[in-house]
């Protein structure tokens, strides 16, 4: 008898537990290649769950990683690379409900393979399988459950006659995880008031651990009709890699990742563009700066007002050169966007990224009040223009028309295009101006309402009736002061100065002493009006403004700022008289409708007792 014949015979009385029960030569040779085809296929998976996360397929090359996996271990719910985080960033399940299946069968191979791999190979073998998830998903936590979760499955006393029941306790301590996980607190969770909003968020667990127990009990199923030879996982395994990308490529796409990756960096809420708080820098500045000139008999006061005005400077948007990076790197991905997917949904919303991002300034008021660094788009500059009008020609009637619409009709002022400006504050009342029609394919059911898909513009916050009734108020402005005398040069010069510069005031003044008696001049006036931060000369330099301007077409915006001036004050009696002389003396302009909402708000108020 030939020695493979006498292992085949051994092999055939001796009890097969496992893979590795088997010693004939050929099965011991099978089992180590399919091994490692499950090895390579896993470690796949992993690099699809770390690309579905942040857009690049394998982790390790990432610059900066070994400090990302060490981030993790930080207590802070942001860095963990939890399941839950996987809901919520960068494609949320809320805004794509598909993707609760796509999360929960990657979650579910991650999570039940190296299980199996340790029933059917033993627990060295499953190894590998736990370091991917810890290392190429970039999920350590998830990896240190699955390893307890594999040492509990190998434990003697544990190991129950049924395999089954043994991988079902062997799931304890990823439920456990997954809850813990999904009890987390952070602000995107706390967001979600809405019930249906927050089943969706556990979803993707919920679907991870039911389709763990049957992709288990499947492969056991198998393994034990093939009484234990190798091969049983590969096929299940590569089903669990080929439906959840199925699903993503043909219902969610590319373009979905790669836009919200450029959302996140760029969009509203980013990380480039958001408040911070500067005055402790600039205070050892101004210390240090004050200690080296001590010696030249330069005040503490002086070296301080000196270097202010130099941080001014350096924070315009025109002079800041780390700024304008910021500004163009964020153009340059919204462009190398629109280049990889020209046909895309998103390809709006890209070039609202885009043109918000090039429009974006530094706030020199906060700074110079507050000692705060924080950012405004609602001045544009010359530079958003191409993305504006590429919005306007692409996509005419989305949200985002209605906010480029606006921001191209004051760029035409600046350029002395008022005709051209007037056409298109028109577009935008007659696209935007009535009732909006209802949302395309209304959900008939609840499962329908549960899985319907935000619409695209949806996380941008663009609130289509504050464009509509800001382009009102700048169409009532263009159409009233074409000055008979001075020509459009008043309002193009008006259009010129930003609302929030610190020399906005004296900017203002410079058109009144340029145009005399120009039809613009009660518009100025007010405007000089709302500079004064302080709100008992706010007040005066309204009243000033409601009398003088009794005949022009700024005198029902002076009552309406002088009502909100009042109301800010707390003088609810005051404001109320305001408004109210709107709706009786105003009818013929666009301030009524307003004035009306501001007394419901303070018969509301009152009616509540604030």
């Amino acid at each position: 008898m030939s020695v493979e014949s006498r292992n085949a015979s051994s092999d055939e009385h001796r009890l097969i537990e496992d893979v590795w029960s088997r010693t004939d030569p050929k099965y011991r040779r099978r089992a180590i290649v399919l091994l490692i085809i499950n090895v390579c296929l896993f470690a796949g998976l992993g690099c699809v769950t770390y690309w579905l996360r942040t857009g690049v397929v394998f982790a390790p090359r990432v610059e900066g990683y070994a400090e990302q996996l060490a981030a993790t271990f930080n207590p802070t719910p942001t860095n963990q690379n939890t399941p839950t985080g996987l809901s919520l960033a960068p494609i949320s399940v809320r805004q794509v409900p598909i993707m609760i299946p796509v999360l929960g069968l990657i979650l579910a191979a991650l999570v039940s393979i190296p299980i199996l791999v340790t029933i059917l190979y033993r627990i060295p073998s499953s190894l590998p399988f736990v370091a991917v998830v810890g290392f190429i998903a970039v999920m350590p936590w998830l990896a240190i459950a699955l390893l307890g979760s594999c040492l509990l499955v190998s434990l003697s006393p544990l190991r129950f006659r049924s395999r089954f029941a043994s991988c079902l306790l062997a799931l304890l301590p990823v439920i456990l995880y997954f809850f813990m996980a999904s009890r987390q607190e952070s602000a995107a969770v706390e967001l979600l008031t809405d019930p249906a909003d927050r089943v969706k968020l556990l979803a993707p667990l919920i679907v991870a651990v039911i389709a763990s127990a049957v992709v288990m009990g499947i492969v056991l199923i198998i393994a034990r009709i093939v009484n234990y030879r190798p091969g049983a996982i590969a096929p299940l395994l590569a089903v669990l890699f080929l439906a959840p990308a199925a699903l993503f490529e043909l219902h969610v796409g590319r373009d979905e990742l790669h836009y919200r990756l450029l959302e996140r960096a760029f969009g509203p809420g980013s990380e480039y563009f958001v408040s911070e708080q500067i005055g402790d820098a600039f205070e050892m500045a101004v210390e240090r700066a004050a200690a080296a000139r001590s010696s030249g008999g330069t005040s503490y006061e002086a070296v301080r007002s000196s270097l202010e005005l130099k941080w001014l400077l350096a924070l315009d948007g025109d002079a800041d050169l780390v700024f304008t990076a910021y500004q163009d790197r964020a153009a340059r991905a919204a462009d190398r966007f629109l280049r990889l997917f020209p046909d895309s949904m998103y390809a709006v919303c890209a070039l609202y990224i885009q043109g918000r991002a090039l429009d974006m300034r530094v706030d020199q008021n906060r700074f110079r009040d507050r000692r705060e660094l924080a950012f405004y788009d609602s001045f544009p500059s010359g530079r958003s223009q191409r993305a504006w009008r590429l919005v306007e020609r692409v996509s005419p009637r989305s949200p985002v028309a209605a906010d480029a619409l606006l921001r191209l009709s004051v760029l035409d002022v600046r350029a002395g295009r008022l005709d051209d400006a007037i056409a298109r504050l028109e577009q935008l009342e007659d696209t935007f101006g009535g009732t909006q029609p209802p949302a395309d394919n209304p959900a008939e059911t609840p499962i329908d309402a549960l899985m319907q898909r935000e619409p695209p513009e949806q996380s941008l916050g663009i609130v289509v009736a504050q464009r509509v009734l800001a382009g009102r108020q700048l169409l009532q402005l263009l159409e009233r002061n074409r000055d008979p005398l001075w020509g459009d040069d008043p309002l193009v010069a008006l259009m010129q100065f930003d609302p929030q510069s610190t020399f906005y005031a004296r900017n203002l003044r410079s058109i009144l002493e340029r145009f005399p008696a120009c039809q613009l001049a009660d518009n100025v006036r007010l405007r000089i009006a709302l500079t004064h931060d302080n709100a008992p000369a706010r007040i005066a330099a309204l009243n000033r403004c409601v009398q003088e301007n009794r005949d022009g077409d700024a005198f029902c915006e002076s009552l309406y700022e002088l009502g909100l001036a009042h109301q800010k004050d707390r003088g609810v009696s005051d404001a109320r008289s305001a408004y109210e002389r709107i709706v009786g003396e105003c009818r013929d302009s666009i301030w009524p409708e307003q004035a009306e909402t501001r007394l419901r708000q303070l018969d509301r108020a009152t009616a509540d007792g604030v």
